[in-house]
């Protein structure tokens, strides 16, 4: 019963995959993997469960906006490197593998710097997301405060849209 309750969980948050209100901070793309304007936030919202894993921009945003934290599947880049240097007993070099297929968690919660001031003032974290079957991390990131304050970029940080929830 557990796995068919997922199962659908899993259908419902694909399905709702670029469902978020949106508007764009910094640069503007004509990026295909920019987030829709056009959904229920409310569903992705309540969809989400506190003991399950996302990976998604969208379902991994209403997990931060429901409950203030990363999903369980995440850790910080300095974890990821040891679980990657104790599961493949290679030293860490650089980010060329994908962390979701390789070890099973996806790289998030690190403070993101806002270097060249396109996000407003304040204390940010990042997250990836979106991972796929690429061979590494990724352009796709989450940057986001407390209080439900998220925005998404697919360029790695040349340009963020803002999530609304």
């Amino acid at each position: 019963m557990t796995h068919l309750r997922n199962y659908i969980i899993s259908i419902v948050l694909a399905a709702l995959t670029y469902g978020c209100s949106t508007s764009t901070t910094g640069a503007t793309t004509d990026d295909d993997d920019s987030p829709s304007t056009s959904i229920n936030t409310a569903i992705l919202y309540e969809a989400v469960k506190e003991s399950q894993s996302y990976t998604t921009h969208d379902s991994v945003a209403a997990y931060i906006c429901k409950f203030d934290k990363l999903p369980r599947n995440y850790v910080g880049k300095d974890k990821g490197k040891k679980l990657y240097e104790n599961s493949t007993g290679n030293t860490f070099g650089k980010w060329n593998f994908n962390p979701w297929e390789t070890l099973g968690v996806m790289i998030g919660g690190d403070t993101f710097e806002n270097r060249d001031g396109l996000l407003p003032e304040g204390t940010y974290r990042e997250a990836d997301v979106d991972y796929g079957k690429i061979q590494s991390r990724g352009t796709k990131r989450l940057v986001y405060q407390t209080g439900c304050i998220i925005y998404y970029t697919a360029n790695h940080y040349e340009s963020f849209t803002q999530l609304k929830f």
